[in-house]
């Protein structure tokens, strides 16, 4: 049986709005918090305290800038902020290559458990998972013969 249209449209339109205003009570927030940690460069002081993940996740510490604002704020900032950089003082394709898949597993860790807490998960355990699997990744990303041949080029 299928309801008529003059009932399935409403519903539809409506269900959009509701999930529209659900997430831009997180998304306004997000985007003033980022811009509160951009202008006080709070960004470019966890970086530099995180010159031990450098280490171990195989990149330069340059590299550590834009993959603090990828996992923090995102993407698009992310990679926003790689490029800029690369434009000032390039990056090794090593480094860029390992930061690219260290975002592309986690990025955006605050504005996702946000969305996640809004959907009743618990913030803590995928933010977490994402992490560790983004760490351990790009860790064995930086062992590959053909990464670590990279940087012996260069």
């Amino acid at each position: 049986m299928s309801a008529p249209w003059d009932v399935i449209l409403p519903e539809i339109l409506t269900g959009c709005v509701m999930t529209a205003l659900n997430l831009l009570k997180v998304i306004v927030p997000l985007m003033v918090i980022i811009e509160i940690l951009m202008a006080y460069k709070l960004v470019e002081k966890l970086a530099a305290r995180l010159n031990w993940l450098a280490g171990l996740l195989g990149i330069g510490k340059d590299a550590l800038l834009p993959l603090a604002v990828g996992v923090l704020m995102g993407v698009t900032y992310g990679a926003g902020t790689l490029i800029e950089i690369n434009r000032r003082t390039p990056l090794s394709k090593r480094d860029f290559t390992l930061v690219a898949i260290f975002m592309y597993c986690c990025h955006g860790i605050i504005e996702t458990t946000f969305i996640f807490t809004m959907a009743g998960a618990n913030p803590l355990f995928p933010s977490l998972l994402r992490l560790l699997i983004a760490v351990l990744v790009t860790t064995a990303a930086a062992r590959l013969p053909w990464i670590s041949r990279e940087i012996n080029r260069e």
